[in-house]
């Protein structure tokens, strides 16, 4: 046979072979190879057909019948479309297959790698019925018809709870229990299936449950008393804001606001004037002008609380407008000079009570010149932060023998010799000094009443209130000792705040000479031990009011003494800083809960019940952080006139503090602006 005539013949052989189906078959992918295995047929025609007649018969049957078929039409709809797609891929694949390049068979090849992940796990979740789509990447086009039969979408979607990204993670598609939301679901199930929106959702709303029982619990345990309303006072200090205003009290306000437009007062009461002028002193608006408002001839007392605006000729002013002035109270009077505190002491014949703080441009010489104007006059005077030296003091004690209270703080000049000035003189220096100053007294009489030549010491008799605080110079313990000798049976108000160098021998001439005090005062006396205090205090009673703040060697037992033989009568205490040797047990002291000493490490047990601080009012317990909210309980429930506690740095001071109508918590940490 001709070779030409044999390769026709094999050609044409081939090509009848095709057209009559002849089970010649071409290489097939991995996806027809997967869709075969899992099940995929070319029956999806007939279950057209049956579909087409199945609706047909539920359109003919009643509202009953046509729920059932609507039912049955659903399962079946989804069952004939997966069959009708996947039937669709089958058929198409060999006509794609022979149009279909080499660069095609390589695609195909390299979907098998990704296929075969799915496979195996569509395998191990059992037989179901799967409907896969997949763009092509062959440059071929698909035929009219196939495009029609055909609708591609963006996500392969699995029946059997598979989607393409659960094709390789693993998981089943169910409905959400709340909102009906299809959601996949991997691992073991839960008892109630949620998508993860509700599963937030609820999560929020247990945690809101868990809050709200928590904070029901909570209020029912131990409720907290209602914050009251706070402001910041001018010192920077937290108190309560008083109850509703009066109407009184609103018009003094607005009286203060329009200060400028008032000519006079007016008929106003004493505590609504001293309202009003506290409120325009605070405004920072009183001056030389708005002054005039409190000025009169029949005034005998007059209180500036703030004379910062107020000029030298001004503060002359007052004993003009006022002639008849007894009593003078000038405060942050920088302002005030020589000139001006010597007109006053000429001008105002009948005052007998000072108080100049802030005078600090007045000098030592130009006080003394005031103390010999004033002479005999003088019932009491303050001053504070000025230049009150030696020849001051000097002139006070030998001119002003009718004083009564002498107030003497921060003075820059006064120094350990102006101490020993109220001590009999023991020197030849201090006799001559005073006897210098006692000669120039009898020989300026200037019409004034003579007391004839002193040519010995006096004591100033009438001196029943004697502060000394914090001065800028050491002083010396003796020097001290000396004034309690000469001056303690007489004394009443007894301050000394601010003498570091005041020991234990200090409380022994305290407790033999001072028989008469009420009023107390040692703040920063660190040096003095609890042993003497309490030895002290064992020995006098009576006391109305007590500072032994920053007196470091406080000791429980002090406390103690203190509450047996003064408790009763006690209305002001301050124990602020004493921290180091002061425990719980002195401050139960105060609720006449006396505790025994243990010294071998054994628990304190309680020896003594008495009643106690029962007038206490004021408590300054700041920096003591023994202070708990269990210690204040009991205390605050024996000292029933309780009004005032000052907690600052006690940081077991909480909220759940107790509480009562009238009393109020200073420098509580927990209490906000």
């Amino acid at each position: 046979m001709d070779p030409n005539d044999r390769a026709r013949g094999n050609a044409a052989g081939r090509a009848g072979g095709r057209s009559k189906g002849a089970g010649i078959r071409g290489p097939s992918s991995a996806l027809t190879d997967y869709l075969q295995e899992i099940g995929v047929t070319e029956h999806f025609r007939e279950r057209r057909r049956r579909e087409a007649e199945e609706r047909a018969a539920a359109e003919q049957g009643g509202q009953q019948g046509q729920q059932q078929g609507e039912q049955q039409q659903q399962v079946n709809a989804e069952a004939g479309n997966a069959d009708e797609e996947g039937a669709e891929t089958e058929n198409a694949e060999p006509d794609h297959e022979e149009t279909q390049d080499v660069e095609e068979e390589t695609a195909d090849s390299a979907l098998a790698a990704d296929m075969q992940h799915a496979e195996d796990q569509a395998q191990e979740a059992g037989p179901s019925t799967v409907t896969v789509q997949i763009k092509a990447k062959g440059k071929g086009k698909r035929k009219k018809d196939e495009e029609s039969d055909y609708e591609p979408e963006d996500e392969m979607t699995v029946r059997g709870g598979l989607n393409r990204s659960s094709a390789r993670k693993g998981g089943r598609m169910h409905d959400c229990d709340m909102c009906g939301k299809r959601f996949l679901v991997r691992g073991e199930m839960p008892d109630q299936l949620l998508c993860a929106a509700c599963r937030r959702s609820k999560d929020k709303a247990s945690a809101a449950d868990a809050a709200s029982v928590a904070r029901r619990a909570r209020t029912v345990q131990k409720k907290p008393a209602a914050r009251h309303k706070m402001r910041k006072t001018e010192g920077g200090l937290l108190e309560f804001e008083a109850e509703l205003p009066t109407l009184q009290n609103l018009c003094v306000r607005a009286i203060a606001r329009h200060l400028d437009q008032v000519d006079s007062l007016g008929e106003v009461s004493g505590p609504s004037l001293d309202r009003l002028n506290r409120i325009i002193s605070k405004l920072r608006v009183l001056d030389a002008q708005t002054m005039r408002l409190f000025m009169g001839a029949d005034r005998t007392s007059v209180t500036l609380y703030d004379c910062t605006r107020i000029d030298a000729a001004g503060l002359r002013r007052i004993s003009d407008e006022c002639p008849m002035l007894e009593r003078l109270d000038l405060q942050f009077c920088g302002r005030m000079d020589g000139a001006s505190l010597l007109a006053l002491a000429q001008g105002l014949p009948k005052l007998q009570h000072v108080r100049l703080d802030g005078a600090f441009l007045v000098r030592d010489t130009e006080w003394a010149a005031f103390f010999r104007e004033a002479g005999g006059r003088l019932r009491s005077f303050s001053a504070a932060f000025a230049g009150f030296g030696p020849q001051a003091m000097r002139a006070l004690v030998t001119h002003c023998v009718n004083i009564e209270s002498l107030r003497l703080a921060e003075c820059s000049d006064f120094d350990d010799d102006c101490l020993a000035m109220l001590a009999v003189p023991i020197t030849e220096y201090e006799e001559a000094e005073q006897e210098a100053e006692r000669k120039l007294r009898a020989e300026t009489g200037k019409g004034k009443q003579a007391v004839g030549t002193v040519l010995s010491w006096q004591p100033l008799a009438q001196l029943r209130v004697l502060e000394l605080q914090r001065p800028h110079k050491p002083m010396v313990c003796t020097t001290a000792r000396r004034v309690v000798r000469a001056l303690g049976a007489q004394l009443r108000v007894l301050d000394m705040s601010g003498f570091r160098d005041l020991d234990d021998g200090f409380m022994g001439d305290m407790g033999d000479h001072a028989t008469s005090l009420q009023e107390l005062a040692l703040a920063s006396c660190d040096s003095i031990t609890g042993d003497a205090m309490a030895a002290f205090f064992a020995r006098r009673n009576g006391f109305t009011r007590v500072d032994l703040g920053r007196c470091y060697m406080l000791t429980d037992n002090a406390v103690q003494e203190l509450v047996r033989h003064s408790g009763a009568t006690l209305r002001h205490l301050s124990l602020n800083s004493v921290d180091d040797s002061l425990t719980q047990n002195g401050l139960l002291a105060l609720a006449g809960q006396m505790f025994e000493q243990c010294t071998s490490g054994k628990e304190p047990r309680l020896a003594e019940q008495t009643l106690g601080c029962v007038g206490l009012e004021v408590l300054d317990v700041s920096w003591v952080r023994s202070t708990t909210d269990n210690v204040l309980e009991t205390v605050v429930s024996q000292c029933k006139r309780l009004a005032s506690i000052s907690v600052y740095g006690c940081g077991s001071v909480s909220a759940f503090a107790p509480v009562r109508p009238g009393l109020k918590y200073v420098g509580r940490e927990c209490d906000t602006l």
